[in-house]
């Protein structure tokens, strides 16, 4: 499953969404994210059962498995 994670100029985890976009047009709206300089968005493949994970101190820890270190 793909997935975007979101990190500080610090690498400290923000968010992540499913997906690698961060833009949506639809009806004749169009909505986008943007982030402050310094932040990253970190496309990436993860497991498909990432979506089944209810506990937030396991999803953080299983995204971070997926981040590059510097």
């Amino acid at each position: 499953m793909k997935m975007s994670i979101i990190t500080d100029a610090h690498g400290k985890l923000l968010g992540a969404v499913q997906g690698h976009s961060m833009s949506e047009h639809k009806g004749g709206v169009e909505a986008s994210v943007a982030f402050e300089p310094g932040h990253q968005v970190h496309q990436v493949e993860v497991d498909d059962d990432m979506d089944t994970i209810t506990d937030p101190d396991v999803f953080q820890q299983r995204l971070k498995q997926h981040l590059t270190k510097p």
